[in-house]
């Protein structure tokens, strides 16, 4: 499964891989995006939502990261939100 998310005013192509226990594997297929925040970032759905975590939420370019990417699994794949529950 892939979404497709924004970022700086770009659009990129994410792969995800679903995990045990409503966690998701986003990971990234950008050179640059995986230089500077690595191959792959952690999600997980609870109560229908995408959440993240973030170790150092004063990264504000990994948190704007973060939410353009739950923000693409909401919209996108609604069904890992529905079958989480």
């Amino acid at each position: 499964m892939y979404i497709h998310f924004n970022y700086h005013g770009s659009t990129y192509k994410a792969g995800l891989a679903k995990q045990p226990e409503g966690k998701i594997i986003v990971l990234l297929n950008d050179n640059n995006l995986e230089k500077q925040f690595g191959p792959a970032l952690p999600f997980y759905i609870k109560n229908s939502a995408v959440n993240f975590d973030t170790l150092n939420r004063s990264h504000s370019e990994l948190y704007a990261l973060n939410s353009s990417i739950s923000k693409a699994i909401s919209e996108q794949c609604k069904d890992l939100l529905v079958k989480s529950n």
